[in-house]
């Protein structure tokens, strides 16, 4: 009997572990997600900062902005 409680224990903790390694994987996974997503609305801000200045600097207003109201 005591052999028998000792093998489930010992099963449990495997589980545990398991399931903790998964987990942690899983947020792994989200947490570098989460940083490709940043770091590509960071490139696209400054994409959207540096065509500002260019339209800036020129006075050029670009046509694609006011399309609905073209002709």
């Amino acid at each position: 009997m005591l052999f028998v409680q000792e093998a489930l224990e010992k099963k449990k903790a495997e589980y545990v572990e398991k399931m903790k390694n998964k987990i942690a994987m899983l947020h792994k996974a989200a947490e570098e997600k989460k940083a490709m997503v940043e770091a590509k609305r960071g490139e696209e801000f400054l994409k959207a900062e540096e065509m500002a200045a260019k339209y800036r600097v020129t006075g050029f207003t670009p046509k694609k902005l006011f399309g609905c109201f073209g002709a």
